[in-house]
């Protein structure tokens, strides 16, 4: 593929063929090769410098999404931690965190067992960065750990509810 419009090609072709040999002022066959081959170089070093800035993007909305992650657990934390400390409590209801967005798919599909090594991971990130973490007894229970994480302050949690059941109604009650 060529980056050279399609006017400017005809005009190369007309001076590699009929033209070859006619040269005007400062214009000849072998001036404007020379110039369209740099053309045709600085596309591709401009392509290439592209897809490069497009993998650091990519590289940087994958680490902002992992730190939004880690705040939001480190804030989730801090506020059990602060239960009864009214000033550490207070400092932390002023912080708002964004909710996570989707995941962001560099490439086709996942393979199963590769999301379950990304919430592993997570975890030993998390560990690795001084935090207490009790580890997941399975991979289900560390991508429940990670939605929770990541979901907005609800009724009680999933892991709650799974526990606790269903809510009965006054008709279903056992008397």
């Amino acid at each position: 593929m060529t980056s050279l419009p399609a006017p400017v090609q005809a005009v190369l072709e007309l001076f590699q063929g009929p033209l070859s040999d006619v040269r005007f002022a400062d214009v000849d066959a072998a001036g404007l090769a020379n110039l369209a081959a740099e053309v045709e170089g600085a596309a591709s070093a401009v392509a290439q410098q592209e897809a490069q800035l497009a993998d650091l993007r990519q590289t940087l909305a994958e680490r902002q999404d992992a730190l939004l992650l880690l705040a939001q657990r480190a804030v989730a934390y801090a506020r059990v931690y602060a239960e009864h400390d009214e000033a550490l409590t207070e400092q932390l209801a002023r912080i708002t965190l964004p909710r996570a967005g989707k995941p962001r798919k560099a490439s086709a599909a996942k393979a199963p067992g590769e999301a379950t090594a990304q919430v592993e991971s997570a975890s030993a990130e998390v560990v690795a960065e001084g935090a207490i973490v009790r580890p997941a007894e399975d991979s289900t229970e560390a991508a429940e750990v990670v939605e929770e994480a990541q979901a907005p302050a609800m009724s009680g949690s999933r892991k709650t509810k799974r526990r606790l059941g269903p809510p009965r109604d006054a008709h279903n009650r056992p008397s």
